[in-house]
């Protein structure tokens, strides 16, 4: 978030603000405000799959794979995977320049097959360019899906949401679980417990009822993320929606960096760090700084009050 590469595209995106800004003030016939948000914040991060050496999906799919005796075998259907059509083309693209080199230069062409055989071990072009997709198929009994550090796996064996006692229930579900809860990519899950979310981490257990957020045992999971009420209110609209998966998870935050289930060196999607700090510049008429502003309702409240008092 703080390269170079993202302070020059701020000094581009301020360029075009000036550029609006330029025509509000030529504008005569007519009164515009101008206001300028950011969804949200950026927290520096690192890539789930360089840590670990492979996907969450592939992860999802050796723990069911390894799953105890007894536990029934699973499918995986992953959002992200190293053997699409795409996966190696990145590592192609250089061994055919290597090929395409001078025999003269064989120092040139050693440099190109390390250069290929480092990107082929972490990333393909699939990953870095090419936008996640997915597809829920019924034949499935396991689905994941995740953006930068916020993953769902959904448990597609039955038409219906799970809760927590329905995955600790089961010997694959449960052994699903525990293993993603001990793996040190996975910073805490979330599940549906009755009317209230249950949080766990390997520092302890909580749960978010109502607006209480009361600690089972051990720390509060969700403070590395940070304690917030308006942390535990996002958390708890985002697990209890109809189509949150089954098992939510958050990738390992140490405070400066956290984990990204797509290869990104900047994250956000998730709580932990900036990326929970999006901001709002307005006209200096329009004062908020006695405003509640935790979601997109209060953005257009905020707003629009000042359009629509008499």
């Amino acid at each position: 978030p703080s390269s170079r590469q993202a302070l020059s595209d701020l000094r581009r995106t301020d360029a075009r603000i000036a550029e609006i800004w330029r025509m509000i003030r030529a504008s005569s016939a007519r009164r515009y405000d101008l206001a300028i948000l950011s969804d949200h914040g950026m927290t520096p991060a690192e890539s789930y799959r360089v840590r670990f050496g492979e996907s969450l999906g592939a992860t999802v799919r050796r723990i069911l794979r390894d799953a105890p005796a007894g536990a029934q075998a699973s499918d995986v259907l992953a959002s992200a995977s190293e053997d699409s059509e795409y996966a190696d083309i990145g590592p192609r693209i250089v061994e055919t320049v290597a090929h395409a080199s001078s025999r003269r230069h064989r120092r040139w062409r050693r440099l190109l097959r390390r250069a290929r055989d480092w990107v082929r071990s972490r990333y393909g072009l699939r990953e870095i360019i090419l936008p996640e997709k997915y597809y829920v198929d019924p034949r499935h009994d396991v689905v994941v899906t995740y953006s930068s550090c916020l993953a769902l796996v959904y448990i597609a064996d039955v038409p219906h949401q799970l809760d927590r006692d329905d995955i600790l229930g089961d010997p694959r579900r449960r052994a699903l679980h525990d293993a993603l809860l001990a793996h040190p990519g996975i910073g805490l899950i979330a599940t549906r417990s009755g009317p209230c979310v249950h949080l766990e981490s390997r520092a302890g257990r909580a749960v978010i009822d109502g607006d209480t957020l009361r600690v089972l045992d051990g720390d509060n999971p969700l403070a590395p993320y940070g304690t917030a009420p308006y942390i535990a209110r996002a958390v708890r609209a985002l697990v209890q929606q109809p189509n949150a998966g089954d098992l939510v998870l958050f990738g390992a935050y140490d405070g400066y960096d956290i984990i990204s289930f797509d290869d990104q060196v900047g994250a956000h999607g998730a709580a932990g760090g900036d990326q929970m700090y999006p901001f709002l510049i307005t006209p200096p008429d329009l004062d908020l700084r006695d405003a509640t502003v935790e979601d997109a309702r209060d953005i257009h409240r905020v707003l629009m009050t000042r359009y629509t008092a008499p």
